[in-house]
């Protein structure tokens, strides 16, 4: 039984009403990832757990592939606690490699294989990887990475192995002394390895490195242990009330170097019972096929969603989605009605909701699946988690309803930023005998425990009259704007404010721009909105952009968000010309 008595979140708890004690309060088991999919799976092993391509992969399989992999990597010297570096699109390949390295305590991180080599050099030198497993390079390249990094043995996946889950026949090949490896030999090195080894890890085993989205700034390499993945699982198990998720498809989008493709999309699917439909590069001519695999949930984004919209045929079938979550951007009640009357006409009744998460968390903050869904919002906190937002300038907990920096106790936080121990520090702090972490992201919860997401609180800048702008909140409120389909809002450099917004729109088909559309969104901006739930907002004179430019869609990073600093640029080139125009003019 819980009664309000303060009005504080981290007191009253009231996100854990009427939740049973072992949801709110779960025991998480001390292993590694593989042995827990090990052990979850045993009751369903002949079930598929990953289709990759023309791939199809059950559980047995990929427990006993792994395991041969895990010999390959002891034989070539592998110590637990040392980091193998993988860099290939979403392949099988880079699931089996994970698990095989968790078997043996060896950490896994992968890295943006579309990246130069020089960023590849100096992740390798960074984290002094002993192996580096690659995808479709040829002898010059990976001579280059042995000769400039610590590697001593580099392994590349070649496009002919991509389909073959098989590793190659000991009949057909013969292993040389060469510090360089096909995958398909992997199998072979394996037979090499005699001795026993220790494979019983605990949760405290460091596990992954993943990274920030690096949406404002440099992405941050996030060392995660096994304990962390594990909490972060059952979290968002207890909290979506799902019992049987067996025989599910996932469809998983985004990169493995973010939390959000390996770690909630993947690894969770995985360790809840689903089959994990990978897509190693989606586009517009290929949408339709990875769709055709009938996935049930989608782990997308806006930009996802339109893709969705924009090349699906007609006549697809699409009646297998009934969930699709936004978890890179944040999706406006506009565009997910938009999402489920398409997906209608699909034949699918789809619930359309937003997530959020930090790759210190493990992706997930909060939850909206399986729970009632207000769409104004990014779901509920997740049970088990502990939540607090505080006012940055006293350090003080806030208010339900009042609006600071959401701040997240629990489990899934993160161990530490790799070789960053003063970010590390910085990152986290203590509140009445518990430890917080610093999320970033401003908003307010309410009294059930929903978060809404207001802004980031590195997206904000500062004006002449020291009034601070947080460009996400004033772009969420344009979106209610009955034209506007997509905003993003970003500083522009002024000579007498230091700043103003400058907004980029995406408008709703069939709406012309126009200067006169323009002036219209303006005047919009001057008045009070009121969203889908009839809530109201008004934005402020000082927060009101200045200008507005229309485009057809808004860029996207690798982690498919709103690629801001690339709109930040254009808005500084546009003030460079018009301090150009102004001086001619003055001349």
């Amino acid at each position: 039984m819980y009664k309000k008595e303060t009005d504080y979140p981290s007191i009253d708890r009231t996100h854990e009403k009427d939740e049973k004690y072992f949801d709110v309060h779960p025991i998480i088991p001390s292993l590694s990832i593989y042995n827990a999919i090990k052990l979850i799976s045993s009751l369903y092993k002949k079930e598929n757990a990953i289709d990759c391509l023309e791939l199809n992969i059950s559980y047995e399989e990929l427990i006993s592939k792994a395991a041969t992999l895990s010999k390959a990597f002891k034989e070539l010297g592998i110590k637990a606690g040392e980091i193998i570096t993988v860099s290939m699109p979403n392949f099988y390949q880079a699931v089996l490699v994970y698990l095989a390295a968790n078997r043996i305590g060896a950490v896994t991180t992968f890295l943006n294989p579309f990246a130069s080599v020089e960023e590849i050099e100096g992740y390798l030198n960074l984290f002094e990887s002993p192996l580096f497993i690659n995808y479709d390079k040829n002898n010059e390249y990976n001579e280059r990475i042995k000769k400039n990094t610590k590697i001593r043995q580099i392994v590349t996946l070649s496009k002919k192995d991509l389909n073959n889950k098989k590793f190659a026949d000991s009949t057909s090949i013969t292993i040389g002394n060469s510090d360089y490896l096909s995958f398909s030999e992997m199998g072979l090195v394996a037979d090499y390895y005699k001795k026993p080894f220790k494979t019983l890890y605990g949760g405290d085993q460091e596990s992954l490195i993943l990274f920030t989205s690096g949406t404002t700034g440099n992405p941050k390499a996030v060392v995660l242990t096994n304990r962390n993945i594990l909490s972060s699982g059952l979290y968002m198990k207890n909290s979506t009330h799902l019992t049987n998720t067996k025989g599910e498809k996932s469809l998983v989008c985004v990169p493995f170097t973010y939390p959000y493709g390996f770690a909630t999309s993947t690894l969770m699917s995985l360790l809840c019972g689903r089959e994990a439909i990978l897509a190693p590069n989606l586009t517009d001519e290929n949408i339709s096929y990875f769709l055709s695999k009938n996935p049930n949930i989608v782990f997308g984004s806006p930009a996802l969603l339109e893709l969705i919209k924009r090349n699906i045929p007609t006549e697809q079938d699409l009646s297998s989605i009934h969930t699709f979550i936004s978890g890179g951007d944040f999706l406006t009640p506009s565009q997910a009605n938009n999402g489920i009357d398409f997906f209608r006409k699909h034949n699918a009744n789809v619930v359309i909701c937003n997530g959020s998460g930090n790759a210190e968390t493990v992706g997930a903050n909060t939850n909206a699946v399986g729970l009632e869904n207000k769409p104004e919002t990014v779901g509920r906190i997740l049970l088990g988690s502990s939540p607090i937002i505080i006012d940055q300038e006293t350090g003080e907990e806030l208010k339900y309803g009042e609006e600071g920096l959401l701040c997240i106790s629990g489990k899934h936080v993160f161990k530490k930023y790799f070789n960053e121990p003063e970010l590390t520090e910085k990152a986290k702090f203590y509140y009445k005998g518990k430890e917080y972490f610093r999320t970033g992201t401003r908003g307010f919860l309410d009294k059930d425990g929903y978060f809404t997401l207001t802004g980031r609180d590195s997206r904000f800048y500062i004006i002449s009259t020291l009034n601070k702008i947080y460009c996400d909140y004033v772009q969420n409120i344009m979106s209610i704007i009955d034209i506007v389909d997509a905003c993003a809002v970003v500083k522009k450099p002024n000579d007498e404010m230091l700043y103003t917004g400058k907004a980029f729109v995406v408008l709703k088909d069939g709406i012309v721009p126009t200067d006169e559309i323009k002036d219209y969104i303006l005047s919009q901006c001057a008045l009070q909105l009121t969203s889908s739930n009839g809530e109201k907002f008004q934005l402020k004179p000082y927060e009101i952009p200045t200008s507005i430019e229309f485009v057809k869609e808004l860029p996207r990073t690798q982690a498919d968000k709103i690629d801001y600093p690339i709109l930040e640029h254009f808005a500084n080139e546009e003030y460079e010309k018009e301090k150009g125009k102004a001086k001619k003019l003055t001349l």
